[in-house]
């Protein structure tokens, strides 16, 4: 049996630095990463909360507030705010948003829903001034990326969102 030499430090130890330096590398890795995690959860980038839990889709007339994020099983909301005054309002959401949402409610309920090619179309009348409100309960039914086309008074957009497990 060979017997270690004295290091500078003064402990009579012949261990591999490396290996541990490695180990405590990965692990400074693992914490920023998990920094990082908890950071975009604050941020509302996992869904539930937060400045960038929502975005605002603009058309000419009105606005529509959606989750970039949501959670699979949770419950979301979309409002759907026009600015303009009319006797109805028309808003046209395509077949991939309820393949992966379920609506739990409609508030208001629409006057009149139509099935379209690939689409659902749900008139809103309107009584009052200007700006009314219609208001999605949804709950996600499968996790994934989403993409559909909404149309509101005859203006279209693509919506992009994320269904977290």
């Amino acid at each position: 049996m060979t017997i270690p030499e004295i290091r500078p430090d003064g402990l009579q130890l012949d261990e591999p630095r490396d290996r541990q330096r490695r180990y405590w590398r990965i692990q400074r890795i693992a914490w920023w990463t998990f920094g990082a995690v908890m950071l975009l959860a604050i941020l509302g980038l996992t869904g539930s909360g937060g400045v960038f839990h929502t975005q605002t889709i603009h058309f000419a007339n009105a606005r529509a507030e959606v989750p970039r994020v949501s959670r699979w099983e949770g419950m979301d909301e979309v409002a759907i705010i026009f600015d303009n005054p009319a006797d109805s309002h028309e808003v046209r959401i395509s077949q991939p948003f309820f393949e992966r949402f379920s609506v739990e409610r409609i508030q208001p309920e629409p006057d009149q829903s139509l099935l379209a090619q690939g689409a659902q179309t749900m008139t809103f009348p309107t009584a009052g001034p200007a700006p009314h409100e219609v208001k999605l309960d949804l709950r996600a039914t499968h996790f994934g990326w989403t993409g559909f086309d909404m149309t509101v008074e005859g203006e279209t957009r693509r919506i992009n969102l994320l269904v977290l497990p």
